[in-house]
């Protein structure tokens, strides 16, 4: 008798594939590739690499029925955030435990710390295989394949970041980047003509660049933008901004809080004062910035809304709701603070050393 190759239309002769044929295909053992299936460590990059190809070409899905007999009494989702020493993503996942809990959910969170997507794809195939009924994705870097991977497992929405373009079909809730006119407008309405942007690379924060670009274009757009700055995390910007306030730049808009922060302790080396000389905003608006002691002019992101419709599309899915394709994008706040003031009426050039 002849085998039925495998292939994921059974109804049409093709059996479905087993974990013996992702072995096969990938010229691993069928214990390598269960531990890479279910995200156990113990095994090499080449030989996750050659399973998940496999998996990729087999369309493989792992036999869900001891998950499906207790999926009515799961009550558990995962949280899987890019770092956990983040205000923002601490934030977000304090909006998120209490938003879940209101829905009588328990929350099991991991955290990435930047690892490689290896250690992503581990990581949300163990929240998978430990009887979560959905999983909310808060970190950036994780790579297409990998979100796509799990979401053929359990119910997946991003959140933070707007969506993936080889997956359209994963829901998202993002914070809408076109909010950022909030801070240019009441930059602009200060009287500053001359507006620098601080930013990591796109790679470093997608969601960060996605707020940036918008507001380089619009700055672009009104004749208003002296300068875009790359800078790396934790870098010194005391020579940035000597340069900018030198070139004749009055306000400085950055991709996030911490930015803003660093931005103002330079100001302060070079002998520069906030908001005379220099007018500073950040970006995020989470706890501590957002404190009235540190005065920070900020957009505050809506992180209780996002977690909100976070858990809302999840749960959806979780119950085969039908949810649309596409994202939520919501929108946030202006908070004004003692770092932006009205530009100067006579720029120095010549006092940053």
């Amino acid at each position: 008798m002849t085998a039925v190759p495998p292939g994921k239309d059974s109804q049409h002769g093709r059996r479905p594939s087993t974990i013996r044929d992702v072995a096969t295909l990938a010229g691993v053992s069928k214990s390598t590739a269960s531990r890479v299936v279910l995200g156990q460590g113990g095994v090499s990059p080449e030989n996750v690499e050659k399973v998940r190809r496999a998996i990729e070409q087999l369309d493989f899905t792992p036999n869900q029925i001891a998950r499906n007999l207790t999926a009515p009494s799961s009550a558990i989702l995962g949280l899987f955030l890019r770092h956990t020493h983040s205000p923002f993503y601490a934030s977000l996942a304090g909006a998120f435990e209490e938003s879940a809990g209101a829905k009588g959910y328990e929350v099991m969170s991991l955290a990435s710390g930047d690892q490689p997507d290896e250690a992503n794809y581990r990581s949300l195939m163990l929240m998978a295989d430990m009887r979560t009924a959905g999983i909310v994705v808060a970190s950036p870097t994780v790579e297409p394949r990998t979100i796509r991977q799990v979401a053929s497992r359990v119910p997946l929405v991003l959140v933070g970041q707007m969506g993936q373009p080889a997956n359209p079909g994963v829901p998202y809730v993002a914070p809408d980047p076109r909010e950022g006119r909030a801070l240019i407008e009441h930059i602009v309405g200060l009287g500053h003509r001359s507006i620098a942007l601080l930013a990591f690379a796109p790679e470093h924060s997608p969601t960060q660049w996605a707020r940036i670009a918008w507001m380089r274009d619009e700055l672009e757009r009104q004749g208003l933008l002296s300068s875009l700055k790359i800078i790396t995390p934790d870098g010194d910007l005391t020579e940035v901004l000597g340069k900018l306030y030198r070139a004749g730049t009055t306000a400085i808009l950055c991709n996030s809080d911490w930015t803003a922060l660093d931005a103002i302790a330079a100001a302060a080396r070079l002998g520069l004062s906030v908001p005379g000389d220099l007018s500073i905003a950040g970006y995020d608006g989470v706890p501590p910035f957002d404190h009235e002691a540190i005065g920070l002019t900020t957009y505050r992101i809506p992180v209780n809304g996002m977690a909100e419709a976070a858990v809302r599309l999840v749960d959806e899915l979780v119950r085969d709701s039908h949810v649309e394709t596409g994202g939520i994008l919501l929108p946030g706040e202006l908070v004004v603070g003692r770092t932006s003031g009205p530009a100067p009426t006579d720029p120095r050039s010549g006092n940053a050393s």
